[in-house]
Parts: C-alpha cells; structure tokens; sequence
C-alpha cells in the first residue's frame, strides 16, 4: 500500500515516522512554503524518534529516503493521501490533488474541522466527487511535538479514532483498507459526527484564551494538562452542552467531550476536568506563543463557527460559544464569522440537505 503524506508540520512528521517503522511505503511532501522541514530532512539524512511508536517504545533512528520535495510525484504515487495541514492551509494541498489526483484514491483528512465536507463541495464544484472516496478523523491518531531538526517526539497514540467518508457508502470500504494501517480506527455514522467530535474545539480554544494573559506575558512557557482548572473545566463543559444539543440533529447518540477523551485515551472519568488531569501525554506541554497559534487561528473558525453557524441555523442555543469565538475576534481583532466554515459555507441549507450528504 503506498502513503502519501501532505504536510511536514508535528503531525505529518509523526505520521510518516510511525508509518516507515511499521514498514510502510511512505512519500512525505509539503507545498513550497510549508516545506522548511522537508529540506532539513532531505539534507540530514535521518530522523530521529522519541517516545512511543505502533511497534514499540522508541527511541529510533531512520532514514528519511521517503522524504520527496516533487508534491506532484507523491499525489501520484499514492493509493492513499493524508493531509495532514491544519484547515487554514488545506486549500492550496486540495487544488493540488483535484489537478494532479487520480481515480481511486482515498484522501484522509486525520483532523476533523468539517475538511471532508468542504472538500467534498470542492470536488463536486470541478466534477470529480466521483473518482474520490474523501475521509476524515475526529482527531489526529497521534499527540506528538517536532522537538529540533529531523526529531520528533510522540507522546501517545491514541486508542480508538472515529472515521468517516464521503460518499458514505463508500465508508466502509475505505475503512477496511485504512485499517490496516491504523486498528484503531472504527466507523462514525457520517461525516457530521466526526467533526462535532474533535475534541480541539473545546479543549485547544477555552484553555488558550482563559489563560491569555500569562501567554503573552510569557511567551510560549512549560505547563501540564493545559494548564486546566475546575473554572476552566466548567466553561469547557457549557460550551459542550450546546454542542451536544445542536449535534442531536445530525446524528444519533453524541458523546460528550468527557466521553470522548475517555474513549481516545482508554479513560474512566465522570468530568472533562478529570479527564484532562489524567491524561500522561498532557503531563508535560508548551503553551502556544501566541494568540495567533492554531489552537485558536483553525480551532475556532474552522470547528466553533461552523458548530455555532449550524446551530443558529437550527435555531438552537448557541450563546456559550459565541462568547468563546467573539472573545477570540476582539483579542486578535479578526472577523472569524466571516473567515471560518459557516453552515452556509458547507452547503447546509436544512435537514433535508443533511440527511442527502
């Protein structure tokens, strides 16, 4: 099988690190001025990891002959493609493979953010939506941090992923082959649930903002557990109740976000406060450096808007995250209204149009 991985960023040089270890045959390629850690690559020579990988505990050295500085050659080699961006650099990867992608191949979004959808109306826009299956994860398979040149650190792998696809009887299909790489993967009901269920938009956007001020006093600074208090864990969990009520109408049963991290990390807590003091890979952390970090910067337009912009459109409560977004417009004094992936953006226009996705 033969992996091509767009992005070179913390999760797609863990992907493609855990990936070549397990034996996979692997290209590993970012756009023109994404790829500053392809050329480090390509001119070291090899990479080394730390941590933990899907075929033991590292550390583990490798050579980075799957590096490949031609975009184009590595969309063609592919029988699958990650993009692994976060969903404000997606557009200029997806050009690339509705120009350059051939019939058959499944392209995996591993991060949520509504990305599968969006690109699903991109590829029906051009006339291609039939000659890809288009797929997504509720959250990154890997907590992982570029730790210097060529060195990675993987912190976890997580223990149960949900995955979706577009067209979604094509679902299952997808799912039989992606599992041989990843076990860990299992079927959500649709594309919808997968990205209400990305956990990064409640626990990257609530913890960046209400710890703002150290941030930017501090710069990126050590901490454990998101520097989570009980405070913060309860804005958390309103912000989750209103999404749980606007995710009832796209599919049946939502998991709230306790559940959630409990079904990734293999948990058992009652509270999302528990949750995230529990986690081992969350004992260690750097904050992000400043409010323009993508814990805010994608977090918000590209998962908190489209949630609220679909509940309003289903006149449903929305006002916790409105609050949480609005808050993130006045401090980096952006429209993420505007910018984000609102319901009218995704093509949603009612149920009716939903239940047809």
């Amino acid at each position: 099988m033969k992996i091509g991985i767009l992005g070179a960023g913390h999760g797609g040089l863990a992907m493609a690190a855990d990936l070549v270890l397990a034996g996979q045959n692997v290209k590993l390629s970012a756009v023109s001025n994404h790829d500053k850690n392809i050329k480090i690559l390509s001119a070291l020579g090899n990479m080394h990891i730390e941590g933990v990988s899907s075929v033991g505990k590292a550390p583990f050295d490798i050579k980075t002959d799957f590096v490949c500085e031609n975009i184009e050659q590595t969309i063609n080699f592919a029988d699958i493609i990650m993009v692994v961006v976060p969903a404000f650099a997606q557009n200029v990867y997806n050009d690339l493979i509705i120009k350059f992608g051939k019939s058959g191949q499944i392209v995996v979004f591993p991060c949520g953010g509504f990305s599968a959808l969006n690109f699903y109306n991109e590829l029906k826009f051009h006339g291609r939506e039939n000659d890809f299956i288009v797929g997504e994860t509720a959250s990154l398979i890997y907590t992982t941090k570029i730790t210097g040149p060529a060195e990675i650190l993987i912190k976890s792998i997580k223990n149960r992923v949900q995955f979706s696809a577009l067209p979604e009887n094509r679902a299952d299909y997808a799912l039989s082959i992606l599992n041989k790489i990843y076990p860990q993967f299992y079927k959500a009901e649709n594309v919808w649930q997968t990205s209400f269920n990305n956990p990064s938009s409640i626990l990257h956007t609530v913890t960046t903002l209400l710890n703002m001020s150290r941030i930017e006093l501090f710069g990126s600074y050590k901490n454990s557990f998101f520097d989570i208090t009980p405070a913060i864990a309860r804005v958390m969990e309103n912000l989750d109740n209103e999404r749980l009520e606007i995710a009832k109408h796209f599919y049946k049963n939502p998991l709230s976000l306790n559940q959630i991290m409990c079904s990734l990390y293999n948990l058992n807590t009652e509270n999302i406060y528990d949750a995230i003091k529990s986690i081992k890979a969350y004992t260690i952390q750097r904050s992000p450096e400043n409010m323009e970090h993508r814990y805010v910067s994608e977090d918000i337009p590209y998962s908190l808007v489209p949630i609220a912009s679909l509940g309003q459109k289903l006149n449903l409560k929305t006002t916790n995250i409105e609050a949480i977004i609005n808050l993130a417009c006045m401090c980096n004094d952006k429209d993420y209204w505007i910018e984000g992936r609102t319901a009218d953006k995704l093509g949603f226009k009612g149920i009716k149009v939903m239940e047809k996705v």
